[in-house]
C-alpha cells in the first residue's frame, strides 16, 4: 500500500492525525504561554511587594523634617542607572526622593484605583513598568506615597525565553505523537492486509475459503466473501449441470441424424448423406467444445485463476491418465515414456489439468507411430515446463497427408485445451524438435500459503 496514494486509508488517517496534533500543540503552547506569562505576573507582584516593604522599613524622617534612608536597600540594581529596577517616595508637599537607577527621572502616573495591585506606566527611555504604590504615615509624622517598579522587559525576556523552550520541547513530543500514529495506522490496519492475504490464498489455490481468523470487525466481511465465493460455486456447479444436461438432451437427436445420414446412403443418396454427416459432426464438436469450457474451473482474475483446489500433482495424475489412455484403440502398440518428478506441483484444478493433459494425451495416442513421452520439470521457483512430445509426422507445411489429418482432428481437443489455459492466463506451443512434435505448455507453482 503506497503512503502517499490520495485513496490510501493509511494516508488519511496519518493527514488527520497530523492535523489534529499540531492544532493540540499550538493550543496547548498558546495556553502554557499565558499561564507563564500569568504565573510571571503574580511573581513580579510579590517580588513588588517584597520591595515596597523594605523600601518602607528603611524610611524615615531625618531632623530637617526630609525623609532619609536607614540603611541602604538589599538591591544592588537600585544602584545602576536605568537597570529596570527603581523606587520613588514623594512626600505631602511633593518633594521626590528616588533610586539611583532611574538617574534625573521622575515617575508620574495618577494615584492608583486599587493600591494593592500592580500597574503599568511608561517609565525612562520608554520602557514599560510594572509599579506598586502606596500612601505610608511614619510614627514620628509624615506621610508619603511609597513606589517601587520593574521594568517589564523581565517578563518578556523570560516569557520569549519559556516560548522557545516550549517549541522544541512540543516538536519533539508532535514527532513523538505521530510516531504513535504511524504506529497505530499499522497495527489498525494489519487486520486489511490479513484480509488480503487471505483473499490471495484463495486466489492462489492455497485455500478454499476465507475462514473466521480475523478481528472482530473485518470477520463479517471475511464471512461475506465466504458467501460470495459458496453462491460462486453453486452457480458454476449448476451451470455444468445445466450444460450436462443439454449435451445429454443433444446425444439422442445426434444419434438419430447420424442414423438418418446412414440410411440415405444405403438408399444411393450419397451426397446428401455427406453434407448431413459434416453438419452433425460440426454440432458435436461445437457441444463438446462449449462443454469443455463449462468444465473449466479456472475463472480469470487479473491473469491468473481462481482455484478450488490447492494444485494438481503431475506425476499422479500423469499415472492416472495414461492408465486410460493405455486401454484406448492403438495405445497397446506404443511406448509411453514420463520424466516428471514426485511431489511436482501446478496451480491448476485437478480437473483443470486432467482436461488438458488428456487431450493431449489423446492427440498424441493418435497421431504416434511408436512413442510418446511426458516430460515436467521446475523452470524456477513459481513455473513449471510440461512437454507431450510424439514421433508422429507433426504439424505444418512440411507434414505428410497423416500429419495434415492430424492437425484437423485434434482441432477439437487442442481448442478445449487453450480454452482452459486461457482461464488460467497462459497458453500452449507446438514444435518439431528431434523428430517429435512437442506441445509444450508454461504452468504457474502453487506459492506458499500466506504466514
Amino acid at each position: 500500500m503506497a503512503l502517499f496514494d490520495v485513496r490510501s486509508m493509511r494516508l488519511r488517517v496519518l493527514a488527520i492525525a497530523a492535523v489534529t496534533i499540531g492544532v493540540t500543540l499550538m493550543i496547548a503552547g498558546a495556553t502554557l504561554v499565558v499561564m507563564f506569562e500569568r504565573h510571571l505576573q503574580r511573581r513580579i507582584a510579590v517580588e513588588l511587594d517584597v520591595h515596597w516593604a523594605g523600601l518602607a522599613g528603611a524610611l524615615s524622617l531625618g531632623e530637617d523634617g526630609r525623609f532619609v534612608l536607614t540603611r541602604p536597600l538589599a538591591d544592588p540594581r537600585y544602584e545602576q542607572p536605568l537597570s529596570g529596577t527603581y523606587w520613588q517616595v514623594t512626600g505631602a508637599d511633593g518633594a521626590v526622593m528616588r533610586s539611583r537607577s532611574l538617574w534625573d527621572a521622575v515617575l508620574a502616573f495618577p494615584a492608583p484605583a486599587n493600591p494593592d495591585l500592580p500597574f503599568e506606566i511608561e517609565g525612562p527611555d520608554g520602557a514599560e513598568l510594572y509599579v506598586l504604590s502606596r500612601p505610608v504615615r511614619l510614627e514620628a509624622g509624615g506621610a508619603a506615597v511609597l513606589t517601587v517598579a520593574i521594568d517589564h522587559k523581565e517578563i518578556v525576556a523570560l516569557s520569549e525565553a519559556f516560548s522557545d523552550d516550549l517549541r522544541v520541547a512540543l516538536g519533539l513530543i508532535g514527532l513523538a505523537l505521530f510516531a504513535g500514529a504511524l504506529v497505530q495506522t499499522g497495527v489498525g490496519l494489519a487486520p486489511l492486509r490479513q484480509i488480503r492475504r487471505a483473499v490471495a490464498d484463495v486466489r492462489g489455490g492455497r485455500a478454499a475459503r476465507l475462514g473466521d481468523r480475523f478481528a472482530s470487525e473485518m470477520q463479517p466481511l471475511a464471512d461475506d466473501l465466504d458467501r460470495l465465493l459458496d453462491s460462486h460455486e453453486q452457480l458454476l456447479g449448476k451451470a455444468r449441470d445445466r450444460a450436462g444436461a443439454l449435451a445429454h438432451g443433444f446425444k439422442t437427436p445426434l444419434t438419430i441424424l447420424k442414423l438418418e445420414a446412414a440410411a440415405l446412403e444405403a438408399e444411393g443418396h450419397g451426397e446428401r448423406a455427406r453434407v448431413l454427416r459434416e453438419q452433425v459432426e460440426t454440432m458435436r464438436r461445437h457441444v463438446e467444445q462449449e462443454l469443455a469450457r463449462v468444465r473449466t474451473r479456472g475463472i480469470p482474475v487479473s491473469g491468473s485463476a481462481l482455484g478450488a483446489g490447492a494444485g494438481a500433482d503431475v506425476a499422479s495424475g500423469t499415472r492416472r491418465l495414461l492408465a486410460l489412455i493405455r486401454r484406448m484403440p492403438h495405445a497397446e502398440a506404443l511406448e509411453f515414456d514420463v520424466e516428471i518428478p514426485e511431489r511436482l506441483q501446478v496451480r491448476m484444478d485437478r480437473d483443470d489439468f486432467g482436461e488438458v493433459l488428456g487431450n493431449l494425451l489423446d492427440n498424441a495416442r493418435k497421431w504416434a507411430r511408436s512413442r510418446v513421452a511426458v516430460r515436467a520439470r521446475a523452470v524456477d521457483a513459481t513455473s513449471v515446463s510440461l512437454e507431450v512430445a510424439d514421433d508422429g509426422p507433426g504439424f505444418g507445411a512440411d507434414a505428410d497427408h497423416a500429419a495434415a489429418g492430424n492437425a484437423e482432428g485434434s482441432g477439437l481437443g487442442l481448442a478445449i485445451v487453450r480454452d482452459i489455459l486461457a482461464a488460467y492466463g497462459t497458453g500452449y506451443d507446438v514444435e518439431r524438435r528431434d523428430g517429435e512434435t512437442v506441445v509444450r505448455l508454461l504452468l504457474t507453482r502453487p506459492r506458499l500459503a500466506s504466514a
